[in-house]
């Protein structure tokens, strides 16, 4: 069975490794690793279930392939502001090609503004509880 993990689970799980692989430079085959990250991370799951795919994450040669397999992939939304401006109408966001977020009026289509995750939005600093998503398919 393999459990499909969120991005920001997937990310803490590589934070822990990498901060003790800095650390204390233990390596993926160092004795102590099991303990320490199970401390730290594997507490949160069925320890004898996900090993293999926490291993694969942490091990920085197999990481990128262990995220496209046990990563869920997230959703992309059109994102809209709740609130109107002086118009009556709502703004949306929209991504740069350096995928920065900003706002854009309604006037363009929606096939020129950027489909964006709700992980996106949240780094830029933005509460995805503050707007209204559309679907995308």
């Amino acid at each position: 069975m393999t459990k499909k993990f969120t991005e920001e689970e997937y990310q803490k799980i590589v934070d822990c490794f990498d901060e003790l692989n800095e650390k204390y430079n233990m390596g993926l085959l160092a004795s102590n690793l099991v303990d320490e990250v199970f401390k730290k991370f594997i507490r949160d799951y069925d320890y004898q279930l996900y090993w293999q795919e926490i291993v694969a994450i942490m091990n920085p040669i197999t990481r990128d392939e262990a995220h496209e397999k046990f990563v869920e992939k997230e959703k992309k939304y059109y994102w809209k502001t709740k609130k109107t401006d002086r118009h009556g109408k709502p703004r949306r966001l929209a991504k740069d090609e350096d995928g920065a977020i900003y706002f854009i009026g309604m006037v363009m289509k929606l096939g020129h503004t950027s489909k964006i995750t709700e992980t996106e939005l949240r780094e830029w600093g933005y509460n995805p509880d503050m707007y209204d998503k559309e679907d995308v398919e």
